[in-house]
């Protein structure tokens, strides 16, 4: 089977180049991907804030909300770890008609996991899941290693839409390199 080129998203059913095994249950998730790390990483699951602030985002993104050229978006970026170890990089795009009414919170997150809000508090639909193969050399590949502290190389990701109280906003998860080995260490010891 042929690679996902770099940013090259595909419906989650659809033949890819095959993920690790330990890893694909965490790319199909369909419930909260912070609820699953916080299984996996106990006390020690914690949100570490990269970045919170008004951005136009990647044309890609721009177009997966279907937004407009000049129309601006809060862009959060974080790491979810475990203890001082990152295992995933995650990348939200919300737009700022969403932000209005009781979801202006959603800009005061701060080290708060963006997941315990969208799988629990207001009324909330996810869109398909599209997955995608890094390769090293694309942008999301580089932004979640350059913010991981890690050398470049390919990673898997996957992203989908949520409304939440009928508004959208877009959650790019990027799987890094430490929590396969979490998991294969886990898979052993267990």
């Amino acid at each position: 089977m042929r690679q996902l080129s770099a940013g090259h998203w595909r419906p989650r059913r659809l033949p890819a180049t095959p993920p690790p095994a330990l890893l694909k249950p965490w790319l199909d998730e369909p419930g909260s991907l912070t609820k699953r790390l916080r299984a996996l990483a106990g006390a020690q699951f914690n949100v570490q804030p990269l970045q919170q602030c008004w951005s136009s985002g990647w044309p890609d993104e721009r177009q997966r909300l279907g937004l407009r050229s000049r129309e601006q978006v809060w862009l959060r970026e974080v790491l979810l770890c475990q203890a001082t170890e990152p295992l995933v990089y995650a990348r939200s795009l919300i737009p700022a008609a969403t932000l209005r009414g009781p979801l202006q919170r959603l800009r005061r997150l701060g080290s708060a996991p963006l997941g315990a809000l969208l799988f629990g508090r207001y009324p909330m639909v996810r869109g398909p899941i599209a997955i995608a193969w890094l390769k090293a050399h694309s942008r999301l590949a580089q932004r979640a290693a350059a913010a991981a502290g890690i050398d470049v190389e390919p990673m898997w990701a996957r992203r989908s839409v949520f409304a939440v109280a009928k508004r959208e906003l877009l959650v790019t998860e990027v799987f890094l390199p430490s929590l396969i080995q979490e998991l294969s260490h886990g898979n052993a010891r267990g």
